[in-house]
């Protein structure tokens, strides 16, 4: 059937007749997953209809608190957070976009706390106790064997949730109003980890610097965090209508690249959460395996050796998988074959490079044309730095093209070891701040304190568009490679004159750049300035040489033209 094609052969046997007729492996290969993908989408769209609401896995979307009881793996780390939210009144959840933070405090804190806030509430916010939706269905369905966030028995305390979003004084305004209505009902008897006391969560914190444009309504959201969690919002929330709480334990959830910024501009908040903040990273392969397979197994399905194994060596490996992860998951699901989540089902999605290439394509076609030559900026450099990884593991490939082989195929050892994350400063042209941002949205790039890195090593490869540029312009990201290079070694050595560019590659460096065939940015910027400057100052110092040895030599000259005019009339008779 599949010969007759009626049917869509397997992988291993299309490749194979390729191979057998000279055909292009990699063109095929990616041929064929995108059609595996959209002959499964009919059959795809018809389950996602009976599946509506028996799904183990939400997708590329963060884990809510109804998701409790298929939450799993993170459990170690949320009982560090419940116990340090127990001793401090202000915990600060840091880490790495993509690391599962807002699934963390949604599907395991709040139902931790028993204190599931209910959907549909306006500004960002969202309150609820125990009798929420999310933390009676944990309970009452998982039991015992509930995921890490199932609510434990008796009652739960008040808890808030919030977005800041561009107006994060609104946001906490409503959050704590609601939070003072439900205190009253269910403070006496609540006990648990806070003591009975109020939470109030702040999840995608970074949201103060990204989206609220207001310094001073940013500054004034953090004084009311820093006395809500201290001893009451007072002053906080003067001029406003709310009936707040006495007092209420914090919880910001925060990305660690924006965490430092905040800390700075806002010292009252960094000497007030020194001693609660909690770093979360990516999870260990024990911590995937049961993401991977115990929501699975509450759902009556299980998950094939060969699949567990190719989504745990290559989640492990990648900064910021878990949404690509649970999407992944997700469709595999519905393409399972009778209860078993099997490899040959993921491979009929496309896989992970399927789904990067899905979104990031979509992304980009969204974009306006200055912001799609920003995103193209910021691909190419993140790209280029995996071609100097791969060129570095494959042992000096620059040979074949910066990394690249003759077919345009990255080359990468797949070692850890070998990843380059670029510095978060080398992306401060105008406008390119607010296109990471939509990249970081879209996990197709992930941020961790000060470095910025592709999301998935396979991105280059996956992604046709992202594939052609970087073999269209080769030699001019072996170039703009080394010139980063050079500028980051300069820096690192206190801007060591020495290490400068001069004479011909200084000057053919400058050209490529004014012609635009070549990017700059932050330490570039500074490093090829110093340059110029040096390069001035030497061709104002070799004129002063010559005009010194100039002068010398006339000096010289004269003194010659005298002593030999004086031999003359001495020798002349009379």
């Amino acid at each position: 059937m599949a010969a007759g094609g009626r049917r869509l052969p397997s992988l291993s046997v299309t490749l194979a007749y390729v191979q057998a007729c000279g055909g292009d492996v990699r063109e095929w290969r990616h041929r064929w997953q995108l059609l595996a993908a959209e002959l499964a989408a009919d059959t795809a769209a018809r389950r996602r209809a009976q599946d509506a609401g028996r799904a183990p896995y939400p997708g590329s979307a963060a884990f809510e608190a109804a998701d409790a009881e298929r939450f799993f793996g993170r459990e170690a780390l949320l009982d560090r957070l419940v116990a340090l939210l127990a001793e401090r009144r202000l915990v600060i959840l840091a880490g790495p976009s993509g690391a599962g933070k807002s699934s963390l405090v949604r599907a395991g804190l709040l139902a931790r706390l028993g204190g599931a806030p209910a959907a549909g509430t306006a500004a960002g916010a969202a309150v609820g106790t125990a009798a929420g939706a999310a933390g009676g269905t944990a309970a009452g369905r998982g039991g015992a064997r509930g995921g890490a966030g199932r609510a434990p028995a008796g009652g739960g305390v008040p808890v808030a949730l919030l977005t800041p979003g561009e107006r994060p004084m609104e946001a906490y305004a409503l959050a704590l109003a609601r939070l003072g209505q439900r205190a009253g009902e269910t403070m006496r008897g609540a006990s648990g980890p806070t003591g009975g006391d109020p939470v109030l969560v702040v999840d995608q914190g970074e949201q103060l610097r990204t989206r609220c444009r207001d310094a001073a309504e940013r500054a004034r959201f953090l004084d009311a965090l820093v006395a809500t969690a201290e001893g009451g919002p007072g002053e906080a929330l003067a001029g406003l209508p709310v009936a707040a709480p006495a007092r209420c334990r914090v919880v910001l959830v925060i990305r660690s690249d924006q965490s430092g910024p905040l800390f700075a501009e806002h010292p009252g908040l960094a000497d007030a959460g020194r001693h609660g903040v909690l770093s979360m990273g990516r999870p260990a392969p024990d911590e995937l395996r049961r993401a991977i397979t115990e929501p699975a197994l509450r759902a009556g399905c299980t998950v094939e050796g060969a699949l567990l194994a190719v989504l745990i060596s290559t989640a492990a490996q990648q900064p910021g998988a878990l949404p690509l992860l649970s999407a992944a998951l997700l469709e595999t699901w519905r393409r399972r074959s009778g209860n078993a989540l099997t490899l040959a089902g993921f491979q009929a999605t496309g896989g992970f490079e399927g789904a990067l290439a899905r979104t990031a394509e979509t992304l980009y076609n969204g974009l306006d044309a200055s912001d799609r030559s920003r995103a193209q900026a910021v691909f190419l450099r993140l790209g280029g730095e995996l071609l100097g990884a791969g060129e570095d593991a494959a042992g000096g490939a620059m040979a074949l093209g910066d990394g690249l082989t003759p077919g345009g195929e990255l080359v990468s050892g797949g070692d850890e070891g070998t990843r380059k994350p670029v510095r978060r400063a080398e992306f401060d042209d105008p406008g390119v701040a607010e296109v990471m941002e939509r990249l970081i949205r879209a996990r197709l790039v992930v941020v961790d304190r000060d470095s910025v890195e592709l999301s998935h090593h396979a991105l280059p490869q996956a992604w046709p568009r992202l594939r052609g540029w970087l073999a269209e312009g080769r030699e001019s990201l072996g170039e703009q490679r080394r010139l980063t290079t050079a500028a980051r070694s300069w820096a690192a050595a206190e801007q060591d004159p020495e290490l400068l560019y001069r004479g011909i590659r200084l000057e053919q460096l400058m050209r490529r750049v004014a012609a635009g065939e070549l990017t700059t940015a932050g330490v570039e910027r500074a490093f090829l300035a110093a340059s110029a400057r040096a390069a001035v100052a030497d061709r104002r110092r070799a004129q002063r040489q010559n005009l010194a040895v100039a002068g010398v030599a006339a000096a010289g000259g004269a003194l010659l033209a005298l002593a030999g005019g004086s031999r003359i009339r001495r020798a002349w008779p009379w």
